[in-house]
């Protein structure tokens, strides 16, 4: 059996059956460019949900946050260390619902 004819094609094995322009762009590929239009840029559209949205915001947020709060680290390490630290279980869940239903609605 020869690989050049299989379902009729007649070309040698491992090349594209799409035809290649004059400047080696393949036809039909769509990067970007109509076929009908001589070349003119498509004009694709990227939607995010509110989601991807509030991920987003929360990101650019927490880069523009200062880094470390050094002072506010060292008096609590001070308090675990002494074992002096007790935290609030209460207010620890109510921010943790807070912030799910803020993420999430």
């Amino acid at each position: 059996m020869d690989i050049k004819t299989v379902l009729g094609i007649n070309q040698s094995y491992g090349q594209s059956r799409v035809g290649r322009g004059e400047a080696g762009e393949t036809a039909g590929a769509g990067r970007g460019k109509s076929a009908e239009s001589g070349g003119a840029v498509g004009s694709d559209r990227v939607t995010l949900s509110d989601g991807a949205k509030l991920v987003s915001l929360a990101a650019s947020q927490a880069k523009d946050a200062p880094e470390v709060r050094s002072d506010r680290v060292a008096a609590l390490k001070a308090q675990v260390d002494a074992g002096t630290y007790q935290p609030d279980s209460k207010k620890i869940a109510e921010k943790m619902l807070t912030m799910e239903s803020d993420l999430f609605g």
